[in-house]
């Protein structure tokens, strides 16, 4: 029988357990070996995260939808070493999902806040690694016009065009960090922006990468399809920042 287990008591040896878990975000990469897979990252209700993989065809033949917000038992998983290049959690392990893996969705668990806000003045000071995802929440300033830009050759194959949009985010003791919204987010970033008629914009970056310069920080932007801005979200420090704000 498994025994059900928190994504912090997660360890390489780790054999029949399960775990609980909500899909906080999910995007598809391909292998070098051309297979398609889904890489996601899991939340349970202790607050902690893990990143998963699950391939194309196992989602197929078990005819289940994964949807992010919905919330999963899972069994017979494998528990790998955290190796990618590019990180979204602290978690050292990596949920594989397999096979021979038992996936059910079960009914939402109790509410928990997964997010993990860095501090505006150690992103500056180049405090954060690199690696690692991260999240800020702040209003919006100096939002800038949409632009069209050409993405770099990669391989020697040309780059695509895409939409960016410079803007900054400010926290409520006006340090200020500057970022660049890509391709979906800046779009939806415009439309929202053109579209409201508050005079100050609060928000979450939530899965942002930390982009450097020569030896200070460049500005902090997002991935395509994994990163989320949320705007005016319904959260403990979204709801403090803006009793803090002067009438």
């Amino acid at each position: 029988m498994a025994v059900h287990s928190f994504l912090g008591d997660l360890h390489a040896a780790t054999n029949k357990f399960a775990v609980r878990v909500t899909l906080l975000t999910k995007w598809c990469t391909i292998t070098e070996t051309m297979l398609k897979k889904s890489a996601m990252v899991f939340g349970d209700q202790q607050g902690s995260t893990i990143e998963a993989t699950l391939y194309e065809e196992f989602e197929a033949s078990n005819l289940i939808t994964m949807d992010e917000g919905d919330c999963f038992e899972i069994h017979n998983f494998k528990v790998i070493h955290a190796s990618s290049l590019t990180r979204l959690t602290r978690n050292r392990y990596h949920i594989e999902m397999t096979m021979s893996s038992v996936i059910t969705k079960i009914q939402p668990l109790p509410y928990c806040n997964y997010y993990c806000f860095a501090n505006f003045e150690n992103v500056n000071r180049g405090l954060y690694h690199p690696k690692y995802t991260i999240d800020l929440y702040g209003a919006l300033v100096g939002v800038g016009e949409l632009e069209i830009y050409e993405e770099e050759m990669v391989d020697g194959i040309p780059g695509g065009l895409n939409h960016r949009i410079h803007f900054s985010l400010i926290n409520i003791e006006f340090d200020q960090i500057n970022c660049v919204a890509y391709g979906n987010i800046a779009l939806q970033l415009y439309h929202y922006w053109n579209s409201t008629v508050a005079t100050i914009v609060l928000c979450v970056l939530k899965f942002w990468r930390i982009e450097w310069g020569e030896g200070s920080l460049n500005h902090v932007g997002n991935y395509e399809g994994l990163s989320k801005m949320l705007f005016e979200p319904e959260i403990p420090e979204i709801q403090a920042f803006r009793m803090r704000i002067p009438n």
